[in-house]
C-alpha cells in the first residue's frame, strides 16, 4: 500500500524549509540542499525499525501491524531536533580519520574498501562469502543448500 503521491527527497527538503535553513548557515541567500538525502535515508532506516516492532509486537501479542512512514514527517521530525551551532565549520572527516574503521578485500572490480562490520566475534568474524562481482557473472538460480524443490 502506498500513498496517492511520491516523495522526492530534494524537493521535501525545498518545500520542509531545509534549503533556505542551509542557506542561511552559509551566510548565503541562494537555497543550499543538504549534502545527502538524508530524508530518503533517515524515512528508510525508520521504515525497517518500525517493521522490527511490528515483527516484535506480533510475535509477543499477535495480530497484524501497520507501519507508516512519510518523508514530510521524517523532514518535520529532524527539522525539530535543531541545528549544531557552527555545523557547517565542522571538521569534514577524511579516509585517515575513519581508517580503523574501514576494512579492504578483494573483487572482480579490484581492492574493495567499505566500513567494516560492526560485529565483533572472536571465533568467526563477520564477512561477505561472495565478494561483489559484475552483473551477469552467474546464471541465476536458487544454491543447492537452499532446499528449494
Amino acid at each position: 500500500m502506498g500513498a496517492p503521491r511520491s516523495g522526492f527527497d530534494s524537493l521535501v527538503q525545498t518545500a520542509s524549509g531545509f534549503n533556505v535553513a542551509e542557506a542561511a548557515a552559509a551566510g548565503s541567500t541562494e537555497p543550499k540542499p543538504l549534502p545527502a538525502q538524508a530524508l530518503d535515508h533517515s524515512t528508510g532506516y525508520l521504515i525497517a525499525l518500525g517493521i522490527q516492532q511490528a515483527r516484535i509486537r506480533r510475535a509477543s501479542d499477535g495480530g497484524s501491524w501497520l507501519v507508516r512512514a512519510s518523508l514530510a514527517q521524517t523532514g518535520s521530525w529532524i527539522r525539530g531536533l535543531g541545528r549544531v551551532a557552527n555545523g557547517l565549520a565542522a571538521h569534514d572527516p577524511g579516509l585517515a580519520d575513519v581508517g580503523d574503521l574501514l576494512e579492504c578485500s578483494e573483487s572482480a572490480f579490484g581492492d574493495l574498501i567499505a566500513v567494516r562490520h560492526a560485529g565483533c566475534l572472536s571465533n568467526k568474524p563477520p564477512r561477505w562469502v561472495r565478494p561483489a562481482v559484475p552483473l551477469g557473472t552467474h546464471e541465476p538460480a536458487w544454491p543447492a543448500s537452499a532446499g528449494v524443490r
